[in-house]
């Protein structure tokens, strides 16, 4: 579907007559500007196109052939007299190669210039190296010499396997001879070589006495491989394809002219048919381009060029030069890399001709129209109505007023106006410019408007050449008249050409332009038109304005500046800034440019498609959307598919795949995009069909717009006529926003409006009720089953029977010969979407047992399955009734309500109803006005509270129950004292005893507080009450209880201070020893802990120091986490162990290893970070304990023994300040910078603070730092 399109044609004039051969240095990197060098018959030039300046490297006579050497910087020559020189570009040194003593025919060098063929005027073939070494030599008169590589024929569809008919088996037998010409003096004898691109095999095409014209494919090394099968009226240009696949020969046969196609192994394998007679125009000269992709062929007056695809030879262009005044001597493909469709010709007059092609296609954006070129016909191709693989079309359109061989169409360009009309232009050979139009709708009928020649299009060139408009493009409609845009280079100076297509003989406006225009593109905005072209020196992109104004002055400015030249711009404008234009360039290094941002490397093709760029890769298709330069979706690709266009009205991507075939897709983005478009115009029906076909969500059509959509509910139902889509649309909600999730790509977050208090999770709910009162308000038939479909998408399938049994009745009422069909298949469409099982029980709660009977007939239930439990439901109780059928359907509730509503009688059946189920709760509610029922169900559910654990709730219902004993022993089992001494003594028992039993459980859960008070209030002996505080340490509260029971005697005082004495003094003291100990004992455990960290700290820096790693030297010794009887051996794993993905260590394991990692035993690896971790703990616990040593203190001072608090307070003060002190020694600088800082990736890692880091990381975050110290004002002034 591509065209060949001309990028620019330099014209130059050369002093040098009938030159005969062009040589190019592969290895210039310079386009256009660097030095060239030209052979005639006798003579070596150099030539400059820009300097106009031509001299003479060598004079040579006889010259046959020339090659530029570039692995040597030489230029090799071959004479007829057989010598061959090489001759020094630079000093001009000529040096002798080699000498063939008979004279030399022709000579080829390989592709890798690694050996070099000649053919001898006695017709032998030398292979030689480049050093001109002797490999093989061959005669081709030889036929006695068998080939290497000679092909077996089996016979297979010859004709001797053939069913012959009438003609019966003697026709088998028949061979077919091929004519060889009488009088060979008349075939041109000249022998041409052509080598195979990989240089693998070359081709010698000569004339044989015996075959006449054929040809034989060597070797590198010279050995004969093949021969070519025997051909009548083949013509001696032969040219190899690069690729390698054919041999291009002309051919004449009986009824037309072809290129024959042969294989490597001499076969005829097909043709391209010419459109001339070969014996009345002969082919000169073949040539492939060095991409194998355009086979060029060369006539007296015009070069043919061909490309395939789909094995459809299609002829792109055609130079006609028989208007010029001299004739082509030579002309040549550039074989460097990027050049390979730039065309070199040389005329006989010194005139120089580069023309540089592109492939393009010619389509119509967003409609699907491709236009494609094939000699004078142009095949138009709307994909928006089919998929026609090529070479087939939609329309063909000739050229009309001229006669069929005489001009070929060249060049073509559509576009679409504001009114949808379609402008075609095409260009044709004979610089003859046809003007069609047509409409949208009717693409396929174009009409001519207008057609003119176009004159020469520079003072300095008297004449036209062929082909001279470079990127002719549509500029766009100007005050009625519809405009074109071309370019038109000559030496080192562009102009560009704005032609009035309405005018008379294309009225054109000229702008100049300093530099050779390589690529143009227009671009309009309603009154505003730019031009922007690049330029091919320096790839800098030029913006033109006011290009159309006929007052206003065009003016020029730079836009970007791009590494490469392009050979593809399109440009768009941005929604919120349409009056900047923005650039796409796709360059011939396959880089993908926005303006002057590279998006995606090797890039073979791309399409403004929409809001989006899509572009493929090599086996990929993607798409960018323009708005913020965001790649949204991607998807596989054929190897090597190209995009063709878009159509917009089916979201289509058209794509061609390597071999010329088409493939359609419709890609979620685009089909996403377009179906927005609909939904914005609130064209509902085409919206949804799209979605439909796309096999998209149809959750979207709300997703969308939420807000418009509620809005214009009544639009979306009027729109969608047909019940299946709304039942489709329903059954599809979700309660997920799509915009969000699955197709986010088409999206920008956090732009969706929504409803006032809307909540994603009742999504579904708000539009189904949306729907069902829309729909129930109108009288029109098609929305019962939608209704159904809403009804059973919000789960209420009652309702949903109801309304079929509603309309079941009516129709029953009705008096009808016919049968109502109405109701019943309204129930089989809701047997459909739910359960039959499902739908009888639902049918069963509606306690209609007519309703019941109706779904069970129409679903597969067996009638004795149902029919006998329905007949004993009949005979209860209403209540008792409904009782059944709700615990049948486990509506527990509501069986509860209904049982409840039987009375006393079926207390005992509900009664195990609610022991059964547990419906404890809702059953004192239910029996709340009965007392003998509510007291038993009270003490029921406190049986299953106590069984349960939970005997606080049990201990308030057996009260409620009139269970008094076991409340009391609920309430003394949870040590709740307050309420067992009430209930004490509401069942009359003993108050005191019951509370001096629970003094010693309070105690155990050291509640010693509680259990003072109760055996101060309930007990006899305050010696006992005191050893509660004791025994908790509350020596503060001991103190101020004994004192507050002093009495006023002599005898009592003494008593008390006894007390005082033995049992608070002595129990204080004793205390006050201990926690001395302990406070001494943590004072030397942090000492020790801490001095063990510095050293090895010490120890570990000194291992660094040596080079050793600290963690390369020991392992953590894994000895303990085994048991003594783990196996050593690896146990045979299996299928199911092998295959899991995932290892993880048990909590138990964990825990055990953490231990492991943390212990103190002296040489663990982590022996630092298991001490930092202990000093912590130690820390924290000490400081903890302030309040509690100033309480002691405090009492020891009340009962005056401050000696004995003195110690103790500066035991602590001293532990305290040794800690603190400590803090910097423990947590130093190292552990800060591991746990502040980010560290380097890559080279400039700094592994040691890595290291640092991944040690630290075993601490627990919070004990990385220093742990925050509270001082609380705990010491004693007295005591001080």
């Amino acid at each position: 579907m591509r065209n060949l399109k001309l990028k620019y044609c330099l014209s130059h004039k050369v002093g040098i007559e009938n030159p005969q051969i062009l040589l190019v240095n592969p290895n210039s990197q310079k386009f256009v500007n660097e030095r060239r060098y030209a052979v005639t018959e006798s003579q070596l030039f150099a030539f400059d196109v820009v300097a106009q300046s031509e001299s003479v490297m060598a004079e040579v006579p006889d010259i046959v052939a020339a090659e530029y050497l570039a692995l040597d910087n030489q230029i090799c020559l071959a004479t007829r007299g057989g010598e061959v020189l090489l001759v020094n570009p630079e000093t001009l040194e000529m040096n002798e190669g080699t000498f063939c003593d008979v004279g030399i025919e022709c000579m080829a060098w390989s592709p890798d210039q690694e050996v070099v063929v000649f053919v001898t005027k006695e017709h032998n073939v030398v292979v030689m190296t480049c050093t001109y070494d002797p490999l093989t030599e061959h005669s081709l008169y030889d036929d006695q010499t068998e080939a290497e590589g000679g092909f077996v024929n089996v016979g297979w569809g010859k004709k001797e396997t053939q069913f012959h008919g009438s003609e019966g088996k003697e026709a088998a037998k028949a061979k077919q001879e091929v004519d060889v010409p009488v009088n060979l003096e008349e075939i041109n004898k000249d022998i041409i070589i052509s080598w195979r691109a990989d240089g693998a095999y070359f081709v010698v095409s000569y004339v044989s006495p015996s075959k006449g014209r054929t040809f034989k494919v060597f070797d590198k090394e010279g050995k004969l491989q093949f021969v070519a099968e025997k051909q009548a009226n083949l013509y001696g240009p032969t040219a190899w394809r690069p690729s390698g696949n054919w041999i291009a020969v002309p051919q004449k046969l009986p009824n037309k002219s072809t290129i024959a196609l042969f294989e490597k192994n001499g076969l005829r394998h097909r043709e391209i048919v010419l459109p001339f007679d070969l014996e009345a125009t002969p082919i000169e000269d073949l040539k492939w381009s060095s991409d194998s992709e355009i086979l060029s062929i060369r006539t007296k007056t015009k070069i043919y060029l061909y490309t395939i695809g789909n094995y459809h030879w299609y002829l792109k262009q055609v130079l006609d030069f028989q208007d010029q005044e001299d004739a082509v001597t030579h002309y040549t493909w550039d074989s460097r890399i990027g050049e390979e469709k730039t065309l070199h010709i040389l005329f006989q007059s010194g005139k120089y001709l580069i023309y540089k092609w592109y492939w393009a296609i010619d389509r119509l954006n967003r409609t699907g129209l491709v236009a494609v070129v094939d000699g004078n016909q142009l095949l138009l191709s709307d994909f928006s109505k089919a998929v026609i693989p090529p070479p087939m079309c939609t329309k063909t359109l000739q050229l009309e007023g001229i006669e069929a061989g005489d001009s070929y169409i060249t060049t073509v360009t559509l576009m679409q106006d504001a009114e949808d009309e379609v402008h075609l232009c095409i260009l044709d050979s004979r610089n003859t410019i046809h003007y069609y139009k047509s409409h949208l709708s009717y693409v396929s009928t174009f009409t001519l408007q207008s057609r003119w020649s176009e004159q020469p299009a520079s003072s300095d060139i008297p004449q036209m050449l062929p082909l001279q408009y470079g990127n002719l493009q549509w500029l766009g409609c100007f005050e009625g008249d519809s405009y074109l845009v071309a370019s038109f280079s000559h030496h080192d100076t562009s102009q560009i050409h704005f032609l009035a297509v309405g005018a008379p003989q294309g009225q054109k406006k000229v702008v100049q332009v300093a530099g050779i225009i390589s690529c143009l593109m227009p671009s309009c905005q309603e009154q505003d038109c730019s031009l922007f072209y690049q330029l091919l020196d320096d790839n800098r992109i030029v913006q033109l304005d006011n290009v159309l104004y006929p007052g206003g002055e065009t003016s020029f400015r730079r836009h970007l500046e791009l590494a490469q030249n392009v050979d593809q711009m399109e440009s768009f404008t941005q929604p919120s800034d349409a009056a900047k234009a923005h650039i796409i360039c796709l360059s011939n290094n396959q880089c993908l440019y926005v303006d002057d941002e590279r998006i995606a490397t090797d890039v073979t093709s791309f399409c403004m498609a929409g809001n989006y760029l899509t572009f493929t890769k090599l086996t990929s298709l993607h798409f960018l959307r323009l708005a913020d330069m965001r790649l949204v979706d991607e998807r596989r690709l054929e190897r090597g598919a190209k995009l063709v266009t878009t159509v917009a009205n089916s979201a289509r991507t058209v794509l061609q795949m390597p071999r010329g075939n088409l493939e359609a897709i419709c890609p979620r983005v685009l089909s996403l995009e377009l179906v927005g478009a609909l939904l914005d115009s609130q064209r509902y029906c085409l919206a949804f069909d799209v979605l439909r076909k796309q096999r998209i969500n149809l959750n979207i059509i709300c997703d969308h717009n939420l807000c418009t959509f509620m809005d214009k509910i009544d639009v979306f139902l009027e729109e969608i006529q047909n019940p299946n889509w709304l039942n489709l649309f329903l059954s599809d909600l979700q309660n997920e926003d799509f915009t969000k999730t699955m197709y986010s790509s088409n999206y920008k977050q956090d732009s969706q409006s929504y409803p006032e208090a809307f909540k994603i999770e009742n999504k579904v709910e708000l539009i189904c009720k949306a729907l069902c009162v829309r729909m129930e308000q109108s009288s029109e038939k098609r929305f019962c089953l939608p209704i159904i479909t809403a009804y059973v998408k919000l789960r209420q399938i009652e309702k949903a029977l109801e309304l079929i049994w509603e309309e079941k009745k009516r129709e029953s009422s009705v008096k009808n010969d016919s049968p109502a069909v109405g109701a019943e298949e309204a129930l089989k469409y809701l047997l459909y979407l739910v359960d039959v099982n499902e739908l009888y029980n639902v049918a069963l709660g509606t306690y209609d047992f007519g309703l019941v009977l109706f779904v069970a007939q129409k679903s597969q239930k067996d009638p004795k399955e149902f029919l006998a439990f329905l007949n004993e439901l009949k005979g209860y109780e209403p209540n008792y009734r409904k009782f059944k059928i709700d615990e049948h359907l486990r509506r527990f509730e509501k069986a509860l309500q209904h049982i409840a509503n039987c009375g006393r009688e079926k207390f005992h059946e509900a009664l195990e109803f609610i022991k059964r189920h547990e419906y404890y709760s809702r059953s004192l509610q239910a029996y709340q006005n009965d007392a003998d029922c509510y007291g038993e169900i009270c003490l029921a559910f406190a049986d299953h509270l106590r069984a349960n654990g939970k005997l606080e709730e049990a201990s308030l219902l057996y009260e409620r129950g009139g269970n008094l004993q076991q409340a009391l022993l609920s309430a003394k089992h949870i040590l709740d004292w307050q309420r067992a001494l009430k209930l004490a003594k509401l069942s009359g028992q003993d108050v005191a005893q019951v509370a001096l039993s629970l003094a010693a459980p309070l105690q155990e859960q050291g509640r010693y507080e509680e259990a003072y008070h109760l055996s101060k209030t309930y007990g006899q002996n305050p010696k006992d009450s005191l050893q509660c505080l004791i025994k908790g340490k509350l020596f503060l509260k001991a103190i101020s209880e004994t004192q507050m029971q002093q009495g006023s005697g002599d005898n009592k005082a003494q008593d008390e201070e006894d007390t005082l004495t033995t049992l608070v003094s002595n129990e204080l003291l004793a205390y006050q020893s201990v926690l001395l100990n302990s406070i001494t004992g943590d004072e030397d455990l942090f000492k020790q802990h801490k001095d063990r960290l510095i050293q090895v700290r010490a120890n570990r820096l000194k291992l660094a120091q040596f080079g050793a790693g600290d963690d390369d030297q020991v392992d953590i010794d894994e000895c303990d986490l085994l048991s003594d009887t783990t196996s050593m051996r690896s146990s045979r794993y299996t299928a199911s162990s092998r295959g899991t993905g995932k290892t993880f260590r048990s909590s138990k394991n964990r825990r055990k290893h953490e231990r492991k990692i943390l212990s103190l035993k002296p040489g663990n690896p982590f022996e630092d970070i298991a001490l930092i971790d202990a000093l912590y703990n130690q820390i924290t616990r000490c400081f903890g304990q302030q309040q509690h040593v100033r309480d002691t203190c405090k009492a020891m001072l009340q009962l005056q023994q401050d000696a004995a608090a003195r110690q103790l307070q500066a035991s602590y003060k001293h532990l305290l300040s040794t800690m603190q002190n400590s803090l910097d020694d423990i947590w130093i600088e190292e552990m800060l910078q591991s746990c502040g800082q980010q560290f380097l990736q890559g080279p400039n890692v700094d592994y040691t603070q890595l290291k640092n880091e991944q040690r630290y990381a075993m601490l627990s975050p919070i004990k990385r730092f220093k742990p925050q110290l509270s001082l609380t004002d705990w010491e004693h002034q007295i005591l001080q």
